[in-house]
């Protein structure tokens, strides 16, 4: 038998309509999303309290609350969590969940695996094994909400997978965010290695989102090392972003993970700066994190801390990301599961 769809995969139309099918006022919807949006602890059908009996079971028979369920919560020193979830076909995926200041930020997955396989990262090890659904999406984000709900809550999608290669299903998903969940567009920041089409159609449909692209290497050649089955050259790369930004006004944030003794030169940094020149946006740098097998080393302090000045030295809009949830295999690059493999 085939399992029950949940509630997450039949907002809203769907789920509308059962209601009214069914001869429930419309005012149980309303409940009901209310239940799933605003109440995060809620995990049942049962737990219901403004809903009949005779409903709640009529639910049971149709729908199930949650396409996953909580496996483990894992909390790191530094005050962030990560959330392994489990999918029905015995998969897994995960998010963290991050303290920041004056608010949390969750980084999210959008598929199980992912198929781009960059080789200082995880989650691509065993490659692609599926799509997440908008629903699971959902359902990760509910499961990983801050005890302050969804409110001053930074969403990055970031996690497993190359998001705009699930395009359908995170458009739903993030339409479902601002909707339901109610975060504001200005705090949701989508990453992506660099697929052209999905950043167009990114740019058209939610043109006050945050975009970042995973670029890592300021030439074609050494970008292709790093990243062999990325979508684009940087040659092509570059022109769409800069439509983008004229589209949207929104600036590009261009992730570089600083791998010792790969990346990490001034020559490099000289690069970047050359490569960029003339483009308003953004770089930030990313200590690059230990992952089991891995081939690279993160860059020295010295390293580093040469690389953003010679970027700021020549006024280049440059942050250093905070690394959080190493301790626990949450951090950018680990996140993975060996049931997955």
């Amino acid at each position: 038998m085939d399992a029950l769809p949940s509630i997450s995969e039949e907002l809203y139309e769907p789920l509308k309509s059962w209601f009214s099918l069914a001869g429930e006022k419309p005012y149980r919807f309303r409940q009901l999303t209310d239940w799933y949006f605003k109440r995060p602890e809620v995990k049942s059908f049962q737990e219901l309290a403004n809903f009949p009996k005779a409903l709640r079971e009529k639910l049971e028979r149709n729908f199930s609350f949650l396409s996953l369920s909580l496996e483990e919560a894992k909390p790191s020193p530094d005050g962030s969590q990560k959330q392994t979830l489990l999918l029905r076909d015995g998969f897994v995926t995960e998010t963290v969940t991050m303290p920041m200041e004056g608010h949390y930020t969750v980084c999210l997955s959008t598929q199980v695996g992912c198929p781009v396989g960059c080789r200082f990262c995880f989650s691509g090890r065993h490659g692609l094994k599926r799509n997440l659904t908008a629903g699971e999406m959902a359902d990760s984000l509910r499961c990983s909400l801050p005890p302050s709900g969804s409110e001053s809550l930074n969403l990055v999608i970031m996690g497993m997978g190359e998001p705009f290669y699930n395009y359908k299903a995170l458009k739903a998903f993030l339409n479902i965010c601002k909707d339901g969940f109610g975060i504001g567009s200005r705090r949701v920041t989508v990453s992506t290695v660099g697929v052209l089409p999905g950043i167009e159609r990114f740019a058209a449909d939610f043109p006050q989102m945050n975009l970042a692209v995973s670029l890592h290497a300021p030439r074609e050649e050494l970008r292709r090392q790093l990243i062999p089955r990325a979508p684009s050259e940087i040659k092509e790369l570059l022109p769409v972003l800069k439509k983008y930004f004229a589209a949207t006004k929104r600036l590009v944030t261009f992730e570089y993970a600083m791998i010792k003794d790969v990346n990490d030169g001034v020559k490099e940094a000289k690069e970047l700066c050359g490569l960029l020149s003339g483009f308003d946006c953004k770089v930030n740098l990313i200590p690059l994190n230990d992952v089991p097998g891995g081939e690279f080393k993160p860059s020295a302090k010295e390293n580093l801390e040469r690389f953003v000045n010679y970027l700021r030295e020549r006024d280049m809009n440059v942050t250093v990301r905070r690394s959080l949830g190493g301790t626990v295999g949450g951090a950018c690059g680990q996140l993975a599961d060996k049931r997955n493999n």
